[in-house]
Parts: structure tokens; sequence; C-alpha cells
């Protein structure tokens, strides 16, 4: 018997179907990022759980929260409109890449040009979209499109109800457990690095 003809791959017509490849659903910019550290912006406004004031502890070697009174108290604190940075090692299933980053406050001001934003890999928010003013990424749905989202609010206090709507996740601070506050970090970190690892892997490519 003549041996059955073998399969085609093309479609109708003889044409051959798109490819497939893992790496044609990834972004672009991926592969192609700015010079610089990779971004992170959390909130100018003094009344958000996290700001520059406190975030070096929240976000350092620390991993801890600070009250903002407590906080200014301290040498190590950082000052709005100011620069810090702060170098973690991703976990292992995620390759284990050691990566500095860099906090602001006021991207505004500090992220003119659209190659600076493609270094953002995430966004601590208040909550309310006025803190996205003056943003070259205003709108919460682009904004969380391009970056992780991350809300931390105090046990006991309301999720705002905008929020609701956005790619945000939402964790919380316990007000006089400072035990917990790892769990909260983790949840940070473990998004942030997943973020990095999937749509902006160039900050982790040799």
């Amino acid at each position: 018997k003549r041996p059955p003809p073998p399969s085609s791959s093309r479609g109708k017509g003889g044409a051959a179907p798109p490819s497939r490849s893992p790496s044609s659903s990834a972004p672009a910019s991926g592969s192609r990022l700015p010079p610089g550290n990779p971004i992170i912006i959390v909130p100018n406004a003094m009344t958000s759980v996290v700001t520059m004031v406190n975030a070096p502890f929240f976000l350092g070697e620390d991993a801890r929260y600070v009250p903002r009174e407590v906080a200014l108290k301290d040498p190590r604190a950082g000052r709005r409109g100011g620069t810090f940075s702060v170098t973690r090692r991703m976990a292992s299933r995620l390759g284990g890449h050691e990566l500095t980053y860099d906090v602001i406050d006021n991207p505004a001001t500090r992220l003119k040009r659209p190659e600076d934003w493609r270094r953002v890999v995430a966004v601590v928010c208040q909550g309310q979209s006025w803190q996205f003013k003056g943003w070259r990424l205003s709108d919460p749905v682009e904004l969380f499109t391009s970056a992780f989202g991350f809300y931390v609010g105090l046990d006991g206090a309301a999720v705002p109800a905008e929020l609701r709507g956005w790619n945000v996740k939402t964790s919380r601070i316990s007000r006089d457990r400072r035990g917990m506050d790892n769990v909260c970090m983790a949840s940070f970190w473990n998004g942030v690095e997943e973020f990095v690892s999937v749509h902006k892997q160039g900050f982790i490519r040799p």
C-alpha cells in the first residue's frame, strides 16, 4: 500500500497559518528597554499609607511598615521629590536575577519622555485617580496595563471604591502587629517580579 501523504500545515488556499511562537505574545518593549534601572512609583500624598518618607523601610531591607511620624525621626527616611534605590534578588523560580530599582514619587516632573515611562514596573497607588494628574500615563486602565499596580491599606480601613475597577493587587498592613508586615511585602515583591519576568524581560537579560 502507498503510505498516506504527509499532513499539510497550510490552511485554505494554500496559505500557511500565522506563527504562534511563545515569544510572539511578549511585548516588544520587553527586550528593548531604555538604559537605567526599573522604576517604582509611590504616592506623593502624605495621607497615603506608603510615601517616600517611609518607603525605604517598607521596600528596603527592613521590610516593615513604619508610620510616617516615626519614620520622620529616622535619618534613613526618604524625602519627597527625591530618589532612593533598593536592590533585590528575584525568586529562584524566576531566574534569581539581582535587580536594583529606583523609587520616586514625582513622575509628572521626573518622567517626561515615553522611554522614561517604559522603565516603570510598579505603581503603589493611594486609591484615587487624582494621584495620576499630570502623568504621561494618567488613565488607570492604561497605567495598570503598563505597570504592576499595588494598593496597601490599614486593617479596618475601607478600600476606595474607585480602585475596585482597576487592575490593582490589594493588601493590608496591621496597625500594631509588625510580624505580619512580611505578608504584605511578599505580596508586593512577588507581583513586581512576576510582572518584570513576563513584561519587562529586558531588565533581566544579560
